[in-house]
Order: structure tokens, then C-alpha cells, then sequence
């Protein structure tokens, strides 16, 4: 006699006997698995995502694994796991097929023209760009931060030995200069049981114009410590936290910055995809705050708060660009024949623009020699990208010559900026030695990488300014100069390793300077107080004097 024995689920009384437990087990067991899948990898669940593709097809194969070995296993062989099989098989077929024929008929192969209008892009003079401010350049690049948070947090012992600095430092714009900023991490496992009541006591702040390096403790601004950060585990894990909280929405990685306050948020960008992972693009954005765990989902990027600096993101940015200079005259130009195909150069860096942060990269040909056509500049929180044409060397053309200038050293220079001087475009960049230390900037002419300036960091970036306007001032553009009649209010007479420069102050209390040469020192050798002197300067802090003559 067959043993039988039944269950109620709510008044529903069902016999269950050998040859039915299995079905009921595998039932069991495949809800715990997908439940176990969704807690684990918290796939959005939106058609358009890779990681819900992803989340399927393990589904159905663990349905297949499954099935198939209690079906080996049973001595009864129901024929409800060869039907699972073959099903669960089909399925994992049917996907695979819908991915391959969507990625095919939605990639740029047959929509060019449409991913080459992923990005508006703007014809700009090289003036939309403004004089160079030292104040908001970021010349300190991410290795040297690194190295310098490193540091800072070698001298905190009460943080070291449970902490680690994370890797992110998100370049932004704060309190009128440029800075990156990186949260501190939890060490491993346990360091995170140890301090997860606690949560992330501080960030690492690094000015990338002086290298001053901080560590702000967010006791000191009130605040408690971040508890749903990405090296959280649990329910505090911030991604699982953003996906629970928002099922349906695609995320990338967030960023880390902080507002005006120095409270930290992780800048969180949703995409959507054409189809199934092809031609992603920026939907909306989400501000989490990491110690409460509360958000704010903003639908348009536009609709953030001026400080976020970074909604979309870089590697997003560069591949946009890059379908806009490629695509344009159709999919199979940009493989063969290549005409008017224009890509970004090797690398990228980053500008401060009027509060927000621009992503910058020469743009060059096809052939990738070592010319640039131009540059492009896109601002990463509204998404605004602006094509300036100014054809020159290439930054790798650049940093070559400012290497040679100190050949003797054997110096190696960091992928350089793009900045106005004078009303020029110029490459600058710094000089680092065997050990990673900077030891010099440079300035390289971007359209002609021989004119190159060097001056150690001690003597600053001003000084690399006054110097590579002094070397190259008679080819610099007359149009950059302006013209003025100064009263004398005082000069004075410096020697500097055999140079001597004259330093006049105006009656309106301006400040020029400018180099004695054979034609300017039979006029300025008998200037004094109360002269009046016609002059042709540069601007800048301390202005540039190219022509100087007595007053008529």
C-alpha cells in the first residue's frame, strides 16, 4: 500500500504521495534559489538591462540543473521533469536568440544616424574657454591624489586599521577651486560587523590645484557616519538598498561627491537602452543620501541641484563623441573609406567652467597621427558638449616635448590640460619623477609643441605662465594684447640668473612687468616716478609688457 498523507492550504486538502514530492520539493527549491538570485545580484526588473538578462538566464538554468538531477535521482522519472528540461531548455534558447537578433538590429550597424545623434554638439570659438584661472585648474592628476589620500589616512591610527580609502575620487567643483573626494571603505567582512552601527566615519578631500589633502570627519560636521555605502553588506549594501528601493530603474555606478555643506550623496544615473544593452543613455538621476538611506529621484538630469558635477558619466561621454565624429556619413564609412571620421585622442582630463566640471579630449582623424583637429569639451551634469576647432599637436605629441625639454631628468609627463592663455590654446601639464612625485609643470603651445616653458613647483604656475608668455610673446596673437598710457607710480629693477625684469606699478595701482632687451633699455633704464609710457601688454595677475615707449 502506497503511504499518503495530505495538506491543507487553507481549506484545500491535497494528497500528496511519493511520485508528487518531488514536484513539490523542486517547486520549493527553485523559489528559494530565485529569491537567493534577486537578494544577491538585486537585478532591475526592466526588460532593457543586461543584468536582468542575466538574471534569467541563470534562473532557467538552475531550472534545467535542477530538474535534471532530480529527475536522474528518482527512481520514479516523472515525465514533468523531462517536459521542465526541454522547456526550461527553449527558454534559455529563446533569450539567447532575442539577445543576439536585438543587439544585431539595434546596434549601429543598421541605426547609424542615430547613434551618431546620441550627443548635441555645439561649434564654439577657443574664447567660450576662459583665461586660465590657477585657482580651478586641476593639475594634480589621480595618481598623485591617490598617493596623497594614502597619506593623510596613514596618519589617522584610530581609522587605518579598519578602514580602507576607496578608489573613486570624483573630481567636482567646490568652494570656488576644484577638488576630488573619495568616502572611506570598510576594510573586509568582519570590519564591516565591527562598525556597521557606526557606519563610514569620513571622506578624503584633495585640492587638485595646491595637493592639500584632509580628512573630514563627518562628526565635525554634525553628522553621523554613512551606513548604506557600496562596500556595506547586507541591506546596507548600496546597491541593493537603490534597486529595492527603485526596482524598475537601470543604475550605473554612482559617484561620490558632496554639496555646498560638505554633506556626502552618491550621484546615482539611471539609464535606459534602446533594447537589450544597446545605445545606453542617461534617463534621470537619484541623490542618495548614505546615512539616512533617503533619495530623491529627479526625472530629468537638468532638474538636479547645481552641485552634483558628475551625471554622465566619463567612459559614457568619450563613446558618445566618438559616435558623433564616426558616424555621421553612415556605419560602413566609418569601417571603410573612413572620410570626415573624427575620434577622441587617447585620453581625457577634466576643466572647471563657470561652477561645473567639463570633460575635455582632443579630437583627431582616423589615422591618429599626431595632430588634433580640434577639442571637445562636454559639460558632465547637463550634457552640453562644445566642438572648438583649433587644429595642433596631439596631447601625447605634447607631453613627448615637454619630456624632452628635461630630457636630463628623466622626467615623465601626466596626460596634460587644455587652458586659455593669452588667448591661446596651451597643453598644461605636470613633470613626475621615477617615485610618482611631481617635481615641475610644463606648458607646450598646442599648436606648435616646440614651444615649450618648464619651472620647478616650487616656483609655481604663475611663474610657468609669466615664462611661456615671455618665451613666445612675438608669436603669441596681437589680437590677445591690449593697449593703455600708464602714469608711473613706482618701478623697480630685479636681476634673476642674469635676466632683469622691470616691475612698474601704475597710478591706478596695476602691475606690469617686462624683460630689458636692446630695444626696450635705453627707455627704461631712465623711467622714474611720474613718467607717463605707452605699453602693449598681456593680461594676467602680474601683466606681461611686449612694447613699451615714453609717451608723446
Amino acid at each position: 500500500m502506497k503511504q499518503r498523507f495530505s495538506i491543507n492550504f487553507n481549506g484545500f486538502k491535497r494528497s500528496v504521495t511519493p511520485k508528487n514530492k518531488p514536484v513539490i520539493l523542486t517547486v520549493l527549491i527553485l523559489l528559494i534559489v530565485d529569491a537567493l538570485l534577486i537578494y544577491i545580484f538585486h537585478p532591475p526588473f526592466n526588460i532593457h538591462s543586461p543584468a536582468f538578462i542575466f538574471y534569467l538566464v541563470l534562473f532557467f538554468s538552475f531550472i534545467f540543473i535542477i530538474s535534471y538531477v532530480l529527475n536522474i535521482s528518482s527512481k520514479i522519472s516523472p515525465k514533468s521533469y523531462r517536459k521542465v528540461n526541454k522547456y526550461s531548455g527553449i527558454a534559455m534558447a529563446v533569450i539567447a536568440l532575442i539577445i543576439a537578433l536585438s543587439a544585431l538590429f539595434t546596434s549601429s550597424i543598421f541605426n547609424a544616424k542615430e547613434y551618431a545623434a546620441r550627443i548635441s554638439v555645439k561649434e564654439a570659438s577657443f574664447d567660450t574657454i576662459s583665461e586660465v584661472d590657477f585657482n580651478k585648474t586641476p593639475i594634480i592628476d589621480r595618481i598623485s591624489t591617490e598617493a596623497l589620500g594614502d597619506r593623510v589616512m596613514g596618519q589617522m591610527p584610530d581609522l587605518v586599521s579598519q578602514f580602507e580609502v576607496s578608489t573613486d575620487y570624483t573630481q567636482i567643483s567646490y568652494k570656488n577651486s576644484v577638488y576630488r573626494v573619495t568616502p572611506l571603505e570598510y576594510g573586509d567582512f568582519f570590519k564591516y560587523l565591527t562598525n556597521r552601527d557606526e557606519g563610514i566615519p569620513a571622506y578624503i578631500l584633495v585640492n587638485s590645484t595646491t595637493g592639500e589633502a584632509e580628512l573630514v570627519r563627518l562628526s565635525d560636521l554634525g553628522l553621523e557616519g554613512m551606513r548604506y555605502v557600496p562596500s556595506a553588506m547586507f541591506n546596507e549594501n548600496l546597491m541593493r538598498k537603490l534597486q529595492l528601493d527603485y526596482p524598475f530603474e537601470i543604475f550605473g555606478s554612482p559617484s561620490f561627491e558632496i554639496d555646498d555643506e560638505g554633506h556626502p550623496w552618491y550621484v546615482c544615473t539611471t539609464y535606459t537602452y534602446k533594447a537589450m544593452g544597446t545605445k545606453r543613455s542617461v534617463s534621470g538621476v537619484v541623490l542618495f543620501d548614505p546615512i539616512s538611506g533617503d533619495s530623491i529621484k529627479y526625472d530629468s538630469p537638468l532638474d538636479a541641484p547645481k552641485w552634483v558635477d558628475r551625471i554622465y558619466p566619463e567612459s559614457l561621454v568619450i563613446e558618445e563623441v566618438d559616435n558623433y565624429g564616426s558616424l555621421k556619413d553612415g556605419f560602413i564609412n566609418s569601417i571603410i573609406g573612413q572620410k570626415n571620421v573624427i575620434l577622441t585622442s587617447e585620453g581625457y582630463n577634466y576643466l572647471e567652467k563657470d561652477g561645473d566640471i567639463w570633460i575635455y579630449s582632443g579630437l583627431t582623424g582616423a589615422s591618429s597621427d599626431s595632430a588634433n583637429l580640434g577639442f571637445i569639451l562636454v559639460n558632465l551634469r547637463t550634457h552640453e558638449a562644445l566642438n572648438i576647432s583649433s587644429p595642433g599637436a596631439n596631447e601625447i605629441s605634447a607631453m613627448a616635448s615637454a619630456e624632452g625639454n628635461v630630457k636630463n631628468y628623466g622626467y615623465t609627463a601626466t596626460f596634460p590640460l587644455l587652458v586659455n592663455v593669452g588667448g591661446n590654446p596651451v597643453y598644461l601639464m605636470s613633470l613626475k619623477d621615477d617615485a610618482g612625485l611631481i617635481k615641475m609643470y610644463a606648458m607646450v603651445d598646442a599648436t606648435d609643441y616646440q614651444k615649450v616653458a618648464t619651472v620647478s613647483i616650487d616656483e609655481g604656475l604663475e611663474a610657468l605662465k609669466d615664462n611661456f608668455i615671455s618665451e613666445n610673446i612675438n608669436d603669441f596673437n596681437n589680437s590677445s594684447l591690449k593697449e593703455a598710457t600708464v602714469t608711473i607710480k613706482n618701478i623697480t629693477f630685479l636681476n634673476s640668473g642674469g635676466i632683469t625684469k622691470a616691475f612698474i606699478v601704475s597710478s591706478d595701482d596695476e602691475h606690469y612687468k617686462v624683460e630689458l632687451n636692446e630695444e626696450n633699455e635705453d627707455v627704461l633704464a631712465f623711467l622714474n616716478p611720474g613718467d607717463i609710457v605707452d605699453i602693449s601688454y598681456s593680461p594676467s595677475d602680474v601683466n606681461i609688457i611686449k612694447e613699451i615707449k615714453r609717451h608723446d
